[in-house]
């Protein structure tokens, strides 16, 4: 049985931009799962691509986590610190690193390595 709360048809594909650009309505809808939101896009050439970046709630829970564990990690040596978030960045690389997706990575670096408040 489907959940009503986490079931719904939307439109999705490669007409759908099309087809509500017609009726006056907006970009297709987007849909997360498995921690990356997809949403409709163009390569450069104009042919139609599922787009994919890292789910936004996903990604804050894990930067909260982040800071706390950076925080618990201060007044360890230098290299303790480097080889737990250099662990940490290839854990998310390996699961998040896709193509099409380096913005969203790279993003993820520069906020661990400055220390950014979420």
């Amino acid at each position: 049985m489907l959940h009503e709360g986490k079931t719904r048809l939307i439109e999705f594909g490669r007409f759908a931009a099309l087809s509500r650009q017609r009726r006056g309505e907006r970009r297709p809808e987007t849909f997360a799962f498995l921690g990356f939101t997809h949403y409709c896009g163009r390569t450069r050439d104009g042919r139609f691509i599922v787009k994919h970046k890292t789910e936004g709630k996903r990604l804050t829970r894990k930067l909260t986590a982040l800071r706390q564990e950076a925080w618990r990690l201060m007044h360890e040596s230098l290299t303790t610190q480097h080889e737990w978030f250099a662990a940490v960045l290839r854990g998310h690389y390996g699961y998040y690193g896709r193509p099409l997706i380096q913005r969203s990575t790279a993003s993820t670096a520069k906020c661990v390595g400055r220390g950014c408040a979420v």
